[in-house]
């Protein structure tokens, strides 16, 4: 079934304003009609079973018919901060990672990575594109949430603005004893963020920082991975471990 996203605002007695691009999606792709169902999610992460009610030139009015307040999210949330790679890799990582259920996507900007950034507008417009393709990935596998990828930041300031009481963990080929499995039965966390590194991987030095910012190295394997195929299986991993 069709679904999208609206926010809370557009919400009152019972009713749903749909407005913007949806309304040309709906009536000129999908050419939906009056009486017909879609799928509705708030920014809270609820889910509305709707019928639509009205069509007009810029907006379309549904009825909510049912709500789920807890729509399908994963119990635990988990961020990746996911070093910065080159040409298309980024777009195939965030496609890939919402549909596997990550929560926030933050672009990091690391010693290794190959892309360089002109300046802040332009960090600014790839991150207004990765939210574009979080967004349809986030409609196409169902999701009661788009999640949110953020601007590129250097990764000091991504360390300063870490939760405290967030499980941390980085994907290192040097890390030869530590498996994630044993990290994730052993801490019992509530939120979970972890790293992987650009194309050249990450530096010493970086790994010195974020093990001082308490994040736990582990092992994915004896293979070393590719920078978009990390994630998915680390995110894989956390998924399994925790019944997602």
């Amino acid at each position: 079934m069709p679904r999208f996203f609206v926010g809370e605002n557009q919400i009152a007695d019972n009713k749903i304003t749909i407005v913007g691009q949806d309304v040309k999606h709906i009536k000129n792709v999908l050419r939906m009609a009056v009486g017909q169902n879609v799928d509705i999610c708030d920014d809270k992460g609820r889910e509305y079973a709707c019928e639509i009610e009205n069509i007009a030139k810029e907006e379309i009015t549904v009825k909510i018919l049912s709500c789920n307040e807890q729509g399908n999210e994963p119990g635990i949330p988990v961020t990746i901060l996911q070093g910065v790679p080159k040409g298309e890799k980024m777009e195939l990582i965030i496609q890939k990672n919402v549909e596997l259920g990550i929560t926030k996507i933050v672009p990091v900007i690391m010693e290794r990575c190959v892309v360089k950034f002109q300046n802040q507008q332009d960090k600014e417009k790839k991150a207004a594109r990765w939210n574009k393709i979080a967004m349809e990935a986030a409609k196409q596998c169902g999701r009661s949430i788009i999640p949110k990828v953020l601007v590129p930041e250097n990764l000091s300031k991504v360390i300063a603005e870490l939760p405290q009481d967030a499980l941390l963990i980085t994907a290192s080929e040097n890390e030869k004893t530590v498996s994630l499995k044993e990290i994730l039965q052993k801490e019992k966390a509530r939120e979970i963020y972890f790293i992987i590194g650009p194309e050249g991987g990450i530096a010493a030095s970086e790994e010195e920082c974020l093990k001082n910012a308490g994040f736990n190295s582990v092992s994915l394997g004896p293979r070393i991975l590719r920078t978009e195929t990390a994630g998915f299986a680390l995110l894989s991993a956390i998924r399994y471990e925790y019944g997602d």
